[in-house]
């Protein structure tokens, strides 16, 4: 599982993570106006995420510099 130690979670983390999002899509999903970039700010948050460099890169253009 890399996947869950790529990103130091370890499985019930991770659950919870994944339903804490799935719940502020679904309330987006059904309410446009609610929560416009709650959810990118979430996967976004931890500097360490992949997720979060992955997005910098392909969307901005913007490469971290490892601290």
């Amino acid at each position: 599982m890399s996947h869950l130690s790529d990103n130091g979670l370890n499985y019930f983390q991770h659950l919870i993570r994944a339903w804490r999002l799935s719940f502020i899509l679904f309330v987006h999903g059904l309410f446009p106006f609610i929560w416009e970039t709650k959810a990118s700010d979430e996967i976004c948050k931890n500097k360490t995420n992949k997720t979060r460099s992955y997005l910098l890169k392909k969307q901005y253009g913007i490469i971290e510099k490892n601290d």
